[in-house]
């Protein structure tokens, strides 16, 4: 079409300068139409071709964009199989007795799962930073101990290996900034690509070096090298030396190539030299200071690495070892899960894998969750992020915005690893967001804590531990936690009413918006206690405090605080205090309660 274009114009040009006048008045306006029609050609000329080039250019930008998109979520949905791979694998090692062949054969496929994940991470990190839609997300960490984690991690591969793996620093403690999901790339990278084409009993030596404004890493082998022909090509993709092509040591070619990306993301640099035969030598400098990261967007480290930002399954400060494995029988008050997980033998699997110590339902999606939440009534919900009609986040904000529900843990579990997508589904208010692959032990560990943190905000809300300083030492994210607000609310209407003779618990639903059921099943979730007994304890701590006065009398007392019959005042006071009200007023301050 556009050459088309290009040979008319022409042709009109060719037959518009060769044309013969018949005079000179002819001549000269045969000139002018001449330079009228090359102006007009030029410009319909050079339109054609902008129109050309930009279709050319948004048709190559979408074929992109669409293949991006393709390799991602092929990559993405390739992390549900490794888990359902995975946690089996895992399972099996913890609970059975197997012999040493078998725990070996066990352990041969989980290295091999972990190689596979590494691979799709590569995969999806390389794509992101050739589309430019890689960010960096930097947080404060303690470097030595970052450093001496992940290259710990390896030990177990060298030893296998037969290779010395070393490592030295000159420096003992480091706070920098880092992007820690792309760092472990750079680094899991690096340090496996020295290991794999290193030789049995030879050395592999890892050095920190940190100077005024920066710090580095130097990774040494003692391999087969690269050929000097073939340097300038390291960090083009797919490449692989031709020492190693016709070997049984398999590679994608991708992984010095996304080092390199992520090294000047990082705004870093990346230098090598390497001799055919005696070994290859990375080092990469990175700058210490935050000023250096204004573009990035800064997070806040979390302080349960363990779980929340779990990319391979087991975090690098936990082992699976080191989890012990629980089994029991649940008893039938045990606590109640609802999962909401839209892959089948997943599903299945988590129900069946978990059965053991809670009672769990299931479905197959958000809306169903949604409604089952309602007649359930679960301890805690864990969700996949991504499902039909509702999806695992959409489902997490309903639930936290809710009054009635906003008391459920949740556990977010996707296959999104990234620091945004983490980042975006803790934003919604889910208490835990787990990676897949993950850890059958480590969720197992994760469900339990949870559990206990809110058994413990129970006995403080029951116990009405409550602070007015919002600041204060004892006060459980005073401003901006629900279910503190919710019981300071129950707490100050009730104690706003302690003389008003027909307060009751519909009357306390009705200032609260809330209907008896509901109200019923909050009160019991956040103090383990209902609402008539929740209601006589706020009267009976507002009756000791007077009680420590001594301003009034007993019977004074119980009227002040909504006890029409003094006697019975006396009981439930003795029985809550293991003292009757007179003797608890003599003890005054001394009183322990």
């Amino acid at each position: 079409m556009n050459k088309l274009l290009h040979i008319s114009c022409l042709l009109c040009i060719s037959n518009i300068c060769y044309a013969q006048p018949q005079n000179y008045n002819e001549m000269n306006t045969t000139t002018a139409e001449t330079w009228m029609f090359i102006i007009a050609a030029v410009f319909f000329i050079t339109i054609g071709w902008y129109t050309q080039y930009f279709f050319t250019k948004w048709k190559q930008r979408k074929t992109l964009d669409d293949r991006i998109k393709f390799y991602i979520n092929t990559a993405h949905d390739i992390r549900t199989p490794l888990t359902l791979i995975k946690a089996p694998l895992e399972d099996l090692l913890d609970k059975e007795a197997l012999s040493e062949s078998g725990s070996r054969n066990v352990n041969t496929a989980l290295r091999n799962v972990e190689s596979l994940l590494r691979l799709t991470s590569n995969f999806i990190n390389l794509e992101r930073a050739e589309s430019g839609s890689a960010s960096l997300y930097v947080a404060e960490y303690e470097l030595a101990s970052y450093l001496q984690k992940t290259i710990d991690s390896f030990h177990s591969l060298a030893e296998m290996k037969r290779i010395n793996l070393t490592y030295e620093s000159n420096f003992k403690f480091l706070n920098t900034w880092i992007d820690k999901e792309k760092m472990d790339s750079i680094l899991k990278n690096v340090i496996s690509n020295a290991l794999k084409y290193t030789p049995e009993g030879k050395d592999v030596h890892i050095i920190s070096i940190e100077t005024d404004s920066a710090w580095s890493i130097e990774v040494r082998d003692t391999g087969i090298g690269i050929p000097i022909a073939e340097q300038k090509k390291i960090f083009k993709a797919h490449f692989r030396g031709s020492n190693v092509i016709n070997t049984q040591t398999a590679g994608s070619g991708i992984g010095l190539l996304l080092v390199w990306k992520l090294v000047q993301l990082h705004k870093g640099k990346i230098t090598f030299n390497s001799t055919e035969n005696e070994g290859t030598y990375f080092r990469m400098t990175f700058p210490k200071s935050e000023t250096h990261y204004k573009e990035a967007t800064h997070t806040t480290k979390p302080e349960n690495e363990q779980v929340v930002y779990s990319k391979s399954g087991v975090p690098q400060n936990v082992s699976a070892e080191s989890i012990p494995a629980k089994q029991t029988e649940p008893k039938s008050n045990s606590p109640r899960l609802l999962i909401a997980e839209d892959n089948d033998e997943l599903r299945e699997y988590l129900q069946h894998t978990l059965s053991d110590n809670y009672t769990v339902k299931t479905c197959s999606n958000g809306k169903e969750a949604q409604d089952l939440v309602e007649s359930y009534s679960p301890d805690l919900v864990i969700a996949d992020m991504m499902m039909p009609e509702v999806s695992g986040s959409e489902l997490c904000t309903t639930l936290k915005n809710n009054i009635e529900t906003s008391h459920i843990p949740i556990i977010l579990i996707t296959s999104m690893d990234n620091d945004k997508s983490i980042i975006e589904g803790m934003s919604t208010g889910a208490d835990e967001y787990i990676v897949k692959p993950f850890n059958i032990s480590i969720l197992r560990m994760t469900i339990s804590n949870l559990l206990i943190n809110r058994a413990l905000l129970r006995q403080k809300y029951g116990n009405l531990e409550l602070t007015e300083d919002q600041n204060g030492p004892d006060c459980i994210n005073c401003s901006t936690d629900i279910e503190w607000n919710f019981i300071a609310n129950v707490k100050k209407n009730v104690e706003d009413n302690l003389d008003n003779p027909d307060f009751n618990v519909d009357v306390l639903c009705g200032m609260l918006n809330m209907s008896r059921t509901s109200f019923y099943n909050k009160i019991k979730a956040l103090t383990d206690q209902a609402p008539a007994d929740y209601i006589r304890l706020i009267r009976l701590k507002r009756a000791a405090c007077l009680l420590k006065e001594q301003q009034y009398s007993v019977t004074e007392i119980a009227e002040k605080t909504g006890f029409s019959d003094a006697k019975y005042f006396r009981e439930v006071f003795k029985k809550h205090f293991k003292v009757s009200p007179s003797q608890y007023a003599k003890k005054g301050d001394s009183a322990s309660e």
